[in-house]
């Protein structure tokens, strides 16, 4: 079996409850994954808005969901109140790429529409027609709005509610990342690893990281929080899955070899 990332470093920032599938990958190329996340993922500090988009999902023609996060948290606080899974699966259901489209199939049903490119931005188009259509957002508490934005100026309702949140870095994490080798490639899984996984290493002394080690990025929206630091990615995946990310890596060392062989 081809192992081409032999002997190689690659940091995982994503949260650890997510990071197995990509750390699993990693290893059957032969990679050492240095497993740090970055973020948590917690249930928000009041359910009240989700709770009352629940009783109301009757009202809405589309709910639209962005992670894997989101549809377990809002699947989960439906299970939580009673409320059967069928009135769920009774809108039209978005999801914004194959990951969340699995998960929301294995809890609810299958999405009526996945856009071509896995991006938020992506989904209003794909969403066809939507003056005077109401739109529910199930998120994290940071979620970018420009998507929101971009609904409501084609004449949607769009009623956001928050279904999990995003916790920064810990005392934890940061004694973890102080023993950690100096990696070879760091995967970048979204615009709060990014801006987590700087604080970290600035108040670590080792921002050169960022400058010396190759950032894979999952895609654009993650690219230009690195871009926004200061940064450069070195490479970002063609497509917005896990896969991509390991094929972007695979590029990367394909690139770095052949550099290294013809100086």
């Amino acid at each position: 079996m081809s192992r081409p990332l032999e002997g190689k470093k690659v940091l995982v920032t994503r949260p650890r409850d997510q990071a197995g599938d990509l750390a699993e990958r990693l290893q059957a190329l032969g990679a050492e994954p240095l497993i740090l996340p970055t973020i948590a993922v917690l249930p928000p500090d009041d359910w009240s808005e989700v709770d009352e988009a629940i009783d109301k999902l009757q009202t809405f023609h589309w709910v639209v969901f962005t992670s894997v996060n989101g549809v377990r948290s809002f699947v989960g606080r439906m299970r939580e109140r009673g409320v059967p899974v069928s009135h769920l699966a009774g809108c039209r259901l978005a999801a914004i790429g194959p990951a969340t489209a699995r998960v929301l199939e294995q809890e609810c049903r299958g999405p009526d529409v996945i856009p071509e490119q896995f991006l938020s931005d992506a989904v209003p188009d794909v969403l066809g027609e939507v003056h005077g259509l109401r739109c529910l957002l199930p998120r994290a508490d940071i979620a970018r709005k420009e998507m929101a934005g971009e609904l409501r100026r084609r004449g949607a309702e769009v009623v956001e509610v928050a279904v999990y949140r995003v916790q920064q870095e810990t005392e934890a994490i940061r004694g973890a990342l102080a023993s950690l080798p100096v990696p070879d490639y760091i995967t970048l899984t979204s615009p709060s690893t990014v801006r987590s996984l700087a604080r970290l290493l600035e108040d670590l002394g080792r921002t050169e990281w960022l400058s010396t080690v190759p950032l894979i990025c999952i895609g654009p929206i993650t690219a230009d929080a690195v871009r926004e630091l200061g940064y450069q990615p070195a490479r970002i995946a063609a497509e917005h899955t896990i896969l991509g990310l390991i094929e972007a890596i695979l590029e990367e060392a394909m690139c770095n070899a052949h550099a290294t062989r013809n100086p």
